[in-house]
């Protein structure tokens, strides 16, 4: 059996893949800038506090995210994560798309998330808004068949299915197998799909062997009575 590792800079432990989900929710379009339509919520899918930050003409990107990393854990918000504008409603991306985008941790809302820019929003932004988003945070795992696990990953990386898929990733290759983390905007059925069979190709196997599970315990949110209640209270910051 293959033990799911998310890797260290994702999270602290190891779990056990949990059985591919069978319920179905639907959210809204899979095109565009709506939500996936997705089958894969519960623990997969967080509700989480983002920032949408544009920065000042000539500012660098990775400085403010640095400044606003810092100030998050210097205010006992945790670790942030970075993620793409995609989390964000099709609302607030009508009229802004982000440069930068940071998802804070489960449990902070987003007045905390006001609170934080407020008291230390960098120099270099020029506005930002905060809202509250849903995200995927789903683990694949696949135990090779006959393929080495480190030759697995790199069939993996040279087909490019999973960047097309994914955008951002995470791998780790384990004894048995591979494990891959995603982070970000909800992904549809399809979506998932490919992934596994992508996987599976380079694994020697078939997609129905790669599973899919929550990467953090929790109850995370049920979709199958449609999106539940999000903050739409969203303000535009800028200076």
């Amino acid at each position: 059996m293959l033990t799911v590792l998310a890797g260290a800079a994702w999270s602290g432990g190891w779990f056990a893949p949990a059985p591919t989900p069978a319920a179905a929710a639907v959210i809204t379009g899979d095109a565009g800038d709506e939500w996936a339509t997705t089958t894969y919520d519960g623990p997969m899918v967080r509700k989480r506090a983002a920032i949408a930050v544009h920065p000042g003409r000539g500012a660098d990107r990775a400085h403010v995210a640095g400044e606003l990393y810092a100030a998050a854990k210097a205010a006992g918000l945790g670790e942030p994560a970075d993620a793409t504008f995609a989390v964000f409603s099709a609302d607030l991306l009508n009229y802004l798309v982000p440069e930068l985008t940071v998802v804070l941790p489960e449990g902070v809302t987003t007045q905390r998330a006001e609170a934080l820019m407020r008291d230390h929003q960098p120099g270099d932004v020029a506005f930002y808004v905060v809202q509250q988003v849903l995200v995927h945070d789903v683990t694949f795992a696949v135990v090779t068949d006959g393929v080495d696990p480190a030759e697995a990953r790199q069939r993996m990386d040279t087909e490019g299915i999973l960047s097309d898929s994914l955008n951002r990733y995470a791998t780790t290759v384990q004894p048995a197998g591979l494990t891959v983390r995603y982070f970000g905007a909800l992904l549809s059925d399809g979506q998932i799909e490919t992934v596994r069979a992508a996987m599976a190709r380079a694994a020697g196997t078939e997609a129905g062997r790669v599973t899919v599970s929550a990467t953090q315990p929790g109850a995370g949110v049920d979709l199958s009575q449609g999106v539940p209640h999000l903050d739409e209270n969203a303000e535009h910051h800028g200076h």
